[in-house]
């Protein structure tokens, strides 16, 4: 019942971003709501409704180009999705190839974001540099693929001064 890629608001892809540091989460360890909200409150930052959440847990620059890139990444639960998604962003992003952890937990967090309206976006790389420097503008306007439930990106932080 979640809309397809061409049907969703391209103000959803173009928006302000944030990024939390949960770099301290280790491979298949569980990001918890505590997590999300330690990050936050350490670099001073709040989710806005509409914003980009972009979540870096340092695991493109551990594991890229092994085969543990595919399943030892850290992810959202259930619990954690459901409390992110209630925040309001349009969109959270993480490094690996999926939001959720091997297994159960990635349904689940897929499952989440459709239920509360809300997407992701996967595969996301050199987030380290965004650490610590506040809001930004993030641009990732997907293709505009009829009834598609996913898209190809070139996702931008814009770092104004």
């Amino acid at each position: 019942g979640a809309p397809t890629i061409d049907r969703m608001p391209l103000e959803t892809f173009y928006t302000e971003g944030i990024c939390l540091d949960l770099r301290h989460i280790p491979p298949k360890g569980n990001i918890e709501i505590p997590d999300l909200e330690t990050a936050l409150k350490k670099d001073g930052l709040t989710i806005k409704a509409g914003d980009a959440v972009l979540l870096c847990t340092g695991h493109t620059k551990r594991t890229y180009g092994t085969p543990e890139f595919l399943t030892d990444f850290p992810g959202l639960t259930r619990e954690s999705a459901t409390w992110l998604g209630k925040q309001r962003p349009a969109l959270f992003g993480v490094e690996a190839v999926s939001p959720g952890t091997v297994g159960s937990n990635n349904y689940a967090v897929h499952k989440v974001c459709a239920e509360l309206r809300f997407t992701h976006i996967e595969n996301l790389c050199n987030l380290e540099p965004l650490l610590g420097q506040g809001r930004f503008r993030f641009i990732a306007i997907p293709l505009k693929i009829r009834g598609g439930t996913a898209s190809p990106v070139r996702p931008i932080a814009v770092l104004e001064p």
